[in-house]
């Protein structure tokens, strides 16, 4: 018997594969299509087969919708074991896979790698787990093989998914960014290395809006001299100018002008970004 049963041997999947077999553990893998698999590790075309061939079951599928299409012909193989989620999804798929793994007599944790592939089983990796506590401890050997660091975030599983997509969130609006702002520098005529090379810079200040922004908001109070809203709306109106005549559509720049301007007209002035919060927070908040 294997101490671990990866279901699922795409990128992500491989690279769990790969960390396990690292770490002197043994593994069975299965995937749709046949895939080679690290020295050590046991293939098999056969999913009841790899279900049945571990008490830790890791499910390295694509989402919530696939991971119930491949497991429900085996479901019953899933009694006694511990199911490991870590497929893309959004709180609300938690409780139901839950509900069935468990009816099924299974156990459930849910798990979320925040990295690429390629960090798995590094120092880098960050990933978070939640679910009944004692379920936690006992795959510590899957935790400390994945490496880097590890965090329980408590009972509850789907809040692992409301952690991962809240941080997934502020990864792509830094891609956007990313990309737009490339695509205005070469616009004007920086080179992309030049433009790579400014980014740093912003680091510090970055940091520090981070870490004043997210106090502001927990407090409520939004004072803020060092860059009021005042200073922001000329340098976002000059820069929405600049992607408009960079060709660049729908611009973020555009957007979040809009929201300091917004902000303005009733009546901030002088206080920091961090104030447009309260204009996204009653739009959550507000009855459908």
């Amino acid at each position: 018997m294997s101490e671990v049963a990866v279901i699922g041997a795409g990128v992500m999947g491989s690279a769990v594969v790969r960390a396990c077999r690292a770490a002197g553990l043994s593994v069975t893998v299965w995937n749709r299509t046949p895939k080679p698999v690290p020295d050590g590790a046991e293939f098999t075309a056969d999913l009841a087969e790899a279900v049945r061939s571990s008490p830790l079951v890791v499910l390295c599928l694509l989402n919530y919708d696939v991971t119930r299409e491949v497991l429900e012909p085996v479901r019953a193989e899933l009694g006694g074991r511990l199911v490991v989620q870590t497929a893309s999804g959004v709180p609300s798929h938690v409780p139901p896979l839950a509900a069935w793994v468990e009816a099924a007599g299974g156990e459930y944790l849910e798990a979320a790698i925040l990295n690429y592939p390629q960090a798995v089983g590094t120092q880098n990796c960050f990933a978070v787990y939640g679910g009944a506590e004692q379920r936690y401890l006992r795959i510590a050997p899957l935790v400390a093989a994945l490496g880097g660091a590890a965090r329980y975030l408590g009972a509850d599983p789907a809040y692992v998914k409301a952690y991962h997509t809240v941080s997934a969130s502020y990864y792509y609006s830094i891609v956007n960014g990313l990309l737009e702002c490339a695509a205005i520098a070469t616009a004007c005529g920086v080179p992309l290395e030049d433009f790579a090379e400014s980014i740093p810079m912003y680091d510090e200040g970055l940091r520090d809006t981070i870490d004043v922004g997210v106090e502001l908001m927990r407090r409520g109070e939004y004072d803020f001299e060092q860059a009021p809203l005042t200073t922001h709306i000329d340098i976002l109106r000059n820069l929405s100018v600049l992607a408009d005549e960079a060709g660049v559509g729908r611009s973020f720049f555009s957007t979040l002008r809009d929201r300091v301007q917004h902000a303005l007209d009733e009546g901030y002035s002088r206080e920091h970004v961090a104030v447009l919060y309260e204009q996204f927070r009653k739009h959550v908040e507000e009855p459908v």
